[in-house]
């Protein structure tokens, strides 16, 4: 006869008494299966029935099931086994520093004492509410979100909870508090010149060529080939740490137009470091974009008092106008953006503006011969301003 495991109750009889034995094995902060507790119950005189019943109404009340629950708290599961296991030999330096940001300053606040087998769904709907309320962007917090529930599924995948509590959590469409915007050609002309000369040489190599700003300060010396005039953009600097351009589509060659050499080839005379690098700090490493916008573009853009714009304005500008080219398709703005799908680029430009162009036009020139349509009589003037 086969016995049944302990974990899910062994009912025994004896003198016509049933009595439960039961166990409960948890998994702990090690991740290997303990046995918590091993005991037994007595369940009466009572049918055969009854004590089946009984015994599922017990397990079901105490939580006892027939897989051991982790009962490692989350602080223990993220430095102890999610961490070194899924994020820090699998994920770049920029990625990680992210991952740490969001889980030291808000999920282990709140989740970190909590053993994994208790967080449940409604847990971390009111935590994410909770920072909605709080101010956060939906931005962070759908990113607060998606971290979480990396972290959980590891466990789910390594059979240590059932199921992904952090899945099927609705947040609504990621707001943007301040989009990025495309600037005007008088902006960049005003912008370029009350900058000073390698911070200018920056936001035109960024404008001219619609590069993210970790791509123009991940640029080496050797990227510019004067001879042939042409760029590579092969690598990234994000927070002042090197990787490689996002995706396959990010490595891209640009031909480089002569008012473009000139700029570089000035800045070279006059940048006074032999750095490897092309925009380098005074020690000849490579900037952070946020230190580089705070020393030397926040003090300009306040001054101009322009509406706002940030680092990736330049990439907006790029794309707005060259979108607006009736001479240049799809498939080679994407290619000269470095996105990975056309969607992505359909999101700077308006896909349907040629033809809405072209139809108000039409429809123009359809009105045209029915003459002047506004005509104001001076008695309907003196009407309207009653």
């Amino acid at each position: 006869m086969i016995r049944r495991r302990y974990q899910v109750g062994s009912l025994e009889k004896r003198n016509g008494v049933y009595r439960l034995r039961y166990r409960i094995d948890v998994i702990g902060t090690t991740g290997k299966i303990e046995r918590r507790k091993r005991e037994s119950i007595t369940l009466g005189k009572i049918s055969k029935r009854a004590a089946h019943r009984k015994r599922d109404e017990f397990l079901a009340e105490h939580g006892i099931g027939d897989k051991p629950k982790a009962e490692m708290g989350f602080r223990d599961f993220w430095h102890l086994h999610y961490w070194p296991n899924a994020v820090e030999e699998k994920k770049d330096i920029s990625t990680q520093k992210f991952y740490t940001s969001l889980y030291a300053n808000h999920i282990e606040p709140v989740f970190g004492d909590m053993a994994l087998c208790e967080i449940r769904r409604y847990n971390i709907e009111a935590f994410l509410s909770q920072k909605l309320k709080e101010g956060y962007a939906s931005q962070t917090v759908h990113h607060l979100r998606n971290v979480f529930s990396k972290a959980l599924q590891a466990a789910r995948r390594w059979e240590w909870i059932e199921e992904n509590p952090a899945r099927m959590i609705e947040l609504g469409k990621v707001r943007k508090v301040r989009p990025a915007r495309a600037l005007s050609l008088d902006e960049v002309l005003v912008i370029a010149k009350s900058l000073p000369e390698g911070p200018r040489t920056v936001f035109a190599t960024g404008v001219f060529f619609g590069l993210r700003i970790g791509e123009v300060l991940g640029l080496k010396v050797d990227d510019v080939d004067f001879e042939r005039r042409t760029l590579k953009v092969e690598r990234s600097a994000t927070r002042g740490i090197i990787k490689e351009a996002k995706g396959p589509e990010g490595k891209r060659q640009f031909r480089l137009p002569k008012l473009a050499v000139e700029i570089v080839r000035h800045w070279l005379t006059v940048r006074n470091n032999d750095s490897e690098w092309l925009f380098p700090t005074c020690t000849g490493r490579v900037y952070d974009d946020r230190t580089y916008w705070n020393k030397f573009v926040k003090p300009v853009a306040k001054r101009l008092a322009l509406p706002h714009w940030s680092w990736h304005s330049m990439r907006h500008t790029f794309l707005t106008f060259n979108g607006l080219r009736e001479d240049l398709s799809l498939p080679v703005l994407q290619s000269l953006a470095g996105h990975a799908s056309p969607e992505t680029t359909m999101q700077y430009i308006d896909k349907f503006w040629r033809e809405k162009t072209d139809a108000l036009e039409a429809w123009a020139e359809k009105l045209a011969p029915l003459g002047p349509m506004f005509v104001v009589s001076e008695m309907t003037q003196r009407q309207v301003v009653q």
